[in-house]
């Protein structure tokens, strides 16, 4: 009945906005997860309320709703590892750690290499997260290289003992 690419031209040159045909479909790494941003508000400062596990204790599910319905990967030197794939501030998140025992320690692995991720951290917080003495204090985040994989990064916090 329609010449699609002609009635799309004739919309343009009418000076119509034309909708998509077929239906646009966002991956998960397109998709703004508020339950993911809620969760990483303290993350910033290193505050952090009821994040962690203490399977000792009967607490193996976090406080945080993000975590409703999620399994830690794998538990292991006191620490729950998740695979998660969402963006934070449009840098692809991985892997979220917490700690299951007493260790104060908190990273988050996006997907892209360190220089990008200090950009866009400095962007959004005025910071690019390098050491210094409030992330040695526990007071801020650090940004660092993965030691398994130089294209990835953690932003990582960690508790002074």
């Amino acid at each position: 009945m329609f010449d699609y690419p002609a009635a799309i031209i004739a919309l343009v040159i009418g000076g119509y906005q034309l909708l998509a045909i077929a239906p646009l479909v966002a991956g998960p790494s397109d998709a703004i997860d508020n339950g993911f941003e809620n969760m990483m508000q303290g993350f910033p400062e290193c505050q952090f309320e009821g994040m962690y596990i203490a399977p000792w204790e009967g607490i193996d599910q976090p406080s945080q709703q993000f975590f409703d319905g999620l399994s830690p990967e794998k538990i292991e030197d006191d620490f729950a590892y998740y695979q998660i794939k969402t963006n934070y501030y449009d840098l692809p998140v991985t892997e979220i750690m917490i700690p299951a025992g007493t260790w104060g320690v908190y990273a988050v692995t996006f997907d892209v290499p360190m220089e990008i991720s200090q950009e866009r951290l400095q962007q959004v917080f005025g910071s690019s997260f390098e050491t210094n003495e409030a992330s040695e204090l526990g007071l801020a985040p650090q940004l660092i290289i993965d030691p398994d994989d130089a294209q990835k990064s953690i932003w990582l916090c960690t508790s002074p003992f």
